[in-house]
């Protein structure tokens, strides 16, 4: 009919067919944006500078597990076999660096207390509220003290009081700062605790005694999916399933860290993490913040950037973990790089970060990036305000300058390969002593006579030498056995493996030593000794280490935890080293000087707080509940409280105390502390 046109009816699977193709459209339009390519093609670039970078650290890494999986390289077996004989490898390697992560864990996991702490600084700052209360409640107590006599006091006198009450501001406020630094310390406890520190921090004991370098990140702060219990109307308990924003730790792959080339610290210049993330985890990354959820889709969607990054160790690298067959596992892997480091402010904007964030398009900013492809799945800046990347790495054996270091498998590579050579001549030698060479005159044997056998009582049937020669027809010659020299290189090289690596023989439970290792005393002094070379090693990991990535955690805590009360001036203690020095005898000496103040001379100096805290301390070394066999500052204080007022010391006698919302300090008092109140008692006394 005339006038009228027909309509074109669309199905369902076109419409969504249609959507799909506008996404990729959109998406391309956007990633093909001239900034947006040149970002990728900086990216790229920086990428395949720092891997071909790596490349002979790749080498050195898969060697070193070769090496602790007892393997020899591959050019090495071919001339053993090419040569006959035994194919022995002697597991020195291994068994030395099971020793130095035994000996590490012992001194970092393994004493009772963690290896770091957190204490107020020399001269701390309280809130201003804080200090003029403090100030109020001593300004009032020297009034009653001056006024109570009805007479003005001396110069002498004045001079006192004011000490005095000097005296008493500064002890309550180093109460107040230790109370403030032992509740943080508690909340970075429970942090660690539940963002898995303890497992990271075990397997990054493996990587440091294994690999050029080990390393750690976190604070990373991710989505966390927890059981939680509630109690439902029936009054049954049911479990729930929660998900929050936590901080996290993970031990990183020395295998899939790259550094910018020439650089040797972590913050000097730009780095790589390469994320293998299968399909899930990358669909796990839509609607997550931060994140491009078009391009993930897209590349979901096309699955041509699964695998655009040759990674030409990681078939060896999997075979030396036990993974066989990972060729044929079922689950996309999509290569995904994670960048740190300086970006051009303009290529931010383009790719459509706030312009308030970045004010100057012409500067550089930290800025993380991932990229999968040719696509950007992410652009933001860096979250620390000192632009430091949430990485901290050491080695075994730091090489100033350089960013990877050695390991064990490197450092005793050479005496590991004469001991091999040693053990094979060793087992050929005694193949070939165990019994005689035998000599025949095949003209004296008669036909049909077997020789290729030889056993006791054997008859030899033999013919005239057709010569007239006297000669035995068989005759037996014994080879030489040269075990006890090959011993004694095999055991000269072994014992250059313990002072090469510094982990003697014995801290892996060999006794066997002589000299003063016969006697307990000697065999002390000896791992005494030994603890200097592991000590400098604990030194790495502190200053590298544990100081920055707890240093991140309280910053983490000052900026974005609510609680005002775990928030104050403190620094962050080290203490590795310190555990090491202390592990066998702090014990003995706190049960010993415990023992020396039992008397009343020194509890009038201490009272009966000071001899609290020594007795928690001495619980707490024996890993006993001690907040349950002493009593804590608050709960002593609320006794206090509730005591009937005739059995309290008299206002004018009794000593000076913060004000009661300020909280006591935990239980590291020191002898500072003591002195305070001790002088405190002087003065009052004058």
């Amino acid at each position: 009919m005339a006038g009228l046109s027909m309509l074109r009816v669309v199905g369902n699977a076109e419409l969504v067919a249609q959507e799909k193709r506008d996404r990729e459209n959109a998406v391309n339009e956007k990633q093909a944006d001239p900034f947006l390519l040149g970002m990728v093609t900086y990216l790229r670039s920086a990428w395949d500078a720092a891997k071909t970078a790596k490349e002979p650290i790749e080498h050195i890494m898969l060697k070193a597990m070769r090496q602790r999986n007892g393997e020899y390289e591959s050019d090495k077996l071919s001339q053993i076999q090419q040569y006959g004989g035994s194919e022995v490898f002697m597991m020195i390697t291994e068994v030395k660096c099971r020793a130095a992560e035994s000996w590490l864990r012992d001194i970092l996991m393994d004493t009772g207390t963690p290896p770091w702490s957190i204490e107020p600084t020399p001269i701390p700052d309280l809130p201003d509220s804080s200090e003029e209360q403090i100030k109020e409640m001593m300004s009032e107590k020297i009034t009653n003290i001056i006024g109570g006599g009805g007479q003005a006091p001396r110069p002498s006198r004045l001079r006192e009081l004011k000490e005095i009450v000097q005296q008493e501001i500064r002890f309550a406020i180093l109460q107040e700062a230790r109370a403030t630094t032992d509740r943080m310390k508690l909340k970075i406890s429970d942090q660690f605790a539940e963002g898995g520190w303890a497992e990271s921090f075990n397997e990054f004991i493996t990587d440091i005694a294994t690999f050029p370098a080990g390393i750690i990140k976190g604070p990373i702060v991710r989505r966390q999916r927890r059981l939680a219990w509630a109690q439902g109307d029936d009054g049954k308990t049911t479990a729930t399933v929660d998900e929050i924003l936590a901080p996290e730790y993970e031990r990183v792959d020395p295998f899939r860290i790259f550094p910018e080339p020439g650089i040797s610290r972590i913050s000097d210049g730009y780095l790589f993490k390469h994320n293998p993330l299968p399909r899930l985890e990358l669909a796990d990354l839509i609607g997550v913040t931060g994140y491009d959820d078009d391009a993930i889709r897209t590349i979901l969607s096309l699955s041509t950037t699964s695998s655009w990054i040759n990674m030409s160790h990681e078939s060896e690298k999997e075979h030396q973990e036990r993974k066989f067959s990972v060729e044929h596992r079922p689950t996309e892997i999509f290569d995904a790089l994670e960048f740190w480091g300086k970006i051009s402010g303009k290529m931010l904007v383009e790719w459509g970060m706030d312009e308030e964030k970045v004010p100057d398009q012409e500067k550089e900013y930290d800025a993380n990036i991932w990229l999968v492809g040719n696509y950007v799945i992410k652009a933001v800046l860096n979250y620390d305000p000192l632009g430091e990347k949430p990485y901290a790495k050491t080695s075994y054996i730091r090489i100033p300058g350089a960013f990877w270091g050695k390991g064990i498998p490197e450092i005793i590579e050479d005496v590991q390969g004469i001991c091999n050579a040693a053990a094979r001549a060793l087992v050929n030698n005694m193949g070939i002593a165990s019994g005689p060479q035998v000599e025949v005159n095949l003209e004296r044997i008669p036909p049909n006579e077997d020789i290729t056998q030889i056993h006791p009582w054997k008859i030899w049937q033999v013919l005239n030498d057709p010569l007239g020669s006297s000669a035995p027809a068989v005759r037996f010659n014994q080879p030489d056995d040269n075990a006890s020299t090959l011993m004694g290189v095999y055991e000269k090289f072994s014992a250059l493996a313990d002072d090469h690596s510094g982990v003697p023989a014995y801290v892996s439970g060999n006794l066997n030593v002589g000299g003063a290792g016969r006697t307990a005393s000697g065999l002390s002094m000896l791992m005494g000794s030994a603890g200097k070379g592991i000590r400098q090693v604990v030194m790495h990991i502190d200053a590298d280490i544990i100081y920055p990535v707890v240093h991140r955690q309280f910053v983490y805590n000052m900026r974005y935890v609510d609680d005002e009360s775990i928030k104050g001036d403190a620094q962050i203690m080290a203490r590795g080293a310190i555990n090491l020095a202390v592990k066998d005898t702090v014990n003995v000496r706190r049960a010993e000087f415990l023992q020396a103040t039992a008397n009343e001379f020194d509890m009038e100096i201490m009272g009966l707080e000071g001899r609290a805290v020594i007795l928690r301390e001495v619980a707490k070394g024996l890993q006993l509940p001690e907040e349950e066999i002493v009593p804590s500052r608050e709960k002593a204080a609320a006794s206090k409280r509730t005591q009937p007022q005739s059995l309290q010391p008299d206002q004018g006698q009794q000593q000076l105390a913060p004000p009661q919302n300020l909280q006591p300090g935990g239980a590291e008092q020191g002898g500072q502390e003591a002195n305070l109140v001790s002088n405190s008692q002087t003065g009052r006394a004058g």
